[in-house]
């Protein structure tokens, strides 16, 4: 036999090498060849063939969820994604919420999360005493600006003490002159079934706003006062609408 020169280095038969010589010869070289292939034996279903080691034909059978794949389990649901918890570190982000937007948030474990719909709130809402009356709130952020909704229905025990000072949802950027701020509110008399609009604001603090009422004298609005008393004696079944959008920080 001649010495290896295969890839493998299988000892092959020569021509000139005898007819008796032939079946040890061949036992050599099939059993260097069963040797070299003995990690593509066995195996189970499904699973598939990876390398072991860097050293050559040196192989492994393992299951289609490698150790250092993606697994398959790390996604429960229709929608899920693959993101990333840190480097190297997949992990599952859960499907959102029907319309909802995909948004990066550093402050989440997968650097993702989807916002983007109406959510609702408990506004705080200072001047005004509840008692049996009713209030409710409601916003959606959308990239960095959030849109809210505040609704204030007078019971026979909610009365107004004050000025309305209103507490955003989520934090406004320029808040001293409101620059990104657009506030609308609406007085409506059930009594009289009037409507009285207001399309102003004064920052108080860095999260809350103050109330205005437009003030007219016959042509064009002509100043503002704040809600409070105004526009009219205020009783049961009257409400207090506010919306309006903002650039949060």
């Amino acid at each position: 036999m001649s010495n290896p020169t295969s890839n493998f280095n299988w000892q092959m038969p020569t021509a000139t090498d005898l007819v008796t010589d032939l079946p040890a010869d061949f036992e050599v070289f099939g059993q260097a060849v069963a040797t070299s292939m003995a990690d593509l034996l066995g195996g189970t279903t499904d699973q598939v063939l990876a390398k072991n080691s860097n050293t050559d034909m040196d192989f492994k059978w393992v299951t289609s969820d490698d150790a250092n794949a993606i697994q398959n389990t790390i996604v429960d649901a229709k929608g899920d994604l693959v993101a990333a918890s840190a480097a190297d570190t997949p992990a599952r982000l859960a499907v959102g919420a029907n319309n909802s937007l995909l948004t990066a948030d550093s402050s989440q474990a997968t650097g993702l999360k989807y916002a983007g719909l109406w959510t609702t709130f408990t506004p705080t809402i200072s001047g005004i005493t509840l008692g049996n009356g009713t209030k409710t709130g409601s916003y959606c952020q959308i990239a960095d600006t959030t849109f809210f909704r505040v609704v204030v229905t007078f019971g026979s025990t909610t009365s107004i003490t004050s000025n309305i000072d209103l507490t955003m949802p989520t934090t406004p950027v320029g808040y001293s002159t409101f620059d990104y701020f657009n506030t609308n509110a609406q007085a409506y008399d059930s009594s009289t079934t009037t409507f009285f609009p207001s399309t102003g604001n004064l920052a108080v603090s860095s999260t809350v706003v103050r109330l205005l009422l437009s003030k007219s004298n016959g042509t064009f609005v002509q100043s503002f006062d704040y809600i409070s008393t105004e526009p009219f004696t205020w009783a049961t079944g009257d409400t207090l609408s506010v919306h309006g959008s903002y650039r949060n920080s």
